[in-house]
């Protein structure tokens, strides 16, 4: 039996290709992908333009489990779930993830998903099903959303290396999907004042909703508005998301 998937096949060209199903490991879960999320990286992959050596697509999966390994006890056939690409060692002996560095583990690059995300159906691998790369996810929560916990765990690693306290400005640059997760956090950490600078109108418009002060970067006297909104002092964060 064969599956559909989809391949970078050449620059700027994706190709729909079936590929044979491979046999579910005693360690391994088979997943039925319902939605995933498309990354810049996902992009530049297709573009040309990407600068790591894995070609893969769909790294925000979400779906439901169709087959589970012999040695699986803590998930089961129906299980809603999101799905990790890569997962790290986390070891007590590795350099980058005792530093914070996860993304620069080994096993983080030598780990994926089989043939991919996005594709009809995928393979966990029993590494990243022992690692914590599988999570369930509740009824009440769509496959789409589900699909953002990849990215959101992103922008949540990024507000862990730096401080800030209650109150404090921020401002966004690039008010894309992530900027408006960061925006998101900001408001959820407590952040008083919050601006969001982009050129799309389209999206400043959506980040006020947000109750964010919406700034065009186009705009000569940007500089001059975050100052006046902020008694002179400027903004105490700066997230780049452009």
């Amino acid at each position: 039996m064969s599956m559909k998937a989809a391949v970078v096949k050449s620059n700027s060209n994706i190709e729909i290709k079936n590929i044979e199903n491979q046999s579910v490991g005693p360690g391994d879960i088979l997943v039925k992908m319902r939605a995933c999320g498309i990354c810049g990286s996902d992009v530049e992959k297709v573009f040309g333009k990407y600068g790591q050596p894995s070609m893969r697509l769909g790294h925000e999966p979400a779906g439901i489990i169709m087959e589970v390994g012999s040695e699986i006890s803590n998930f089961s056939v129906g299980d809603r779930v999101f799905t990790h690409h890569h997962v790290a060692c986390y070891s007590d002996d590795c350099h980058e993830c005792n530093h914070g560095n996860e993304t620069m583990c080994k096993k983080y690059y030598e780990s994926n998903l089989e043939p991919c995300g996005l594709a009809d159906e995928y393979i966990v691998p029993e590494w990243n099903v022992k690692h914590g790369g599988v999570l369930k996810i509740p009824d009440s929560m769509s496959f789409e959303d589900a699909a953002m916990i990849e990215p959101l765990a992103c922008c949540i690693r990024a507000w862990n290396k730096f401080t800030h306290k209650n109150n404090d400005s921020i401002a966004v640059l690039g008010i894309g999907p992530t900027g408006i997760m960061h925006a998101l956090l900001a408001k959820i950490y407590g952040f008083e004042k919050i601006f969001c600078l982009d050129f799309n109108e389209f999206r400043l418009d959506f980040a006020k909703k947000f109750e964010a002060i919406a700034i065009n970067s186009g705009n000569t006297n940007a500089l001059e508005q975050i100052k006046s909104e902020t008694a002179n002092q400027g903004v105490d964060v700066v997230i780049v998301a452009t």
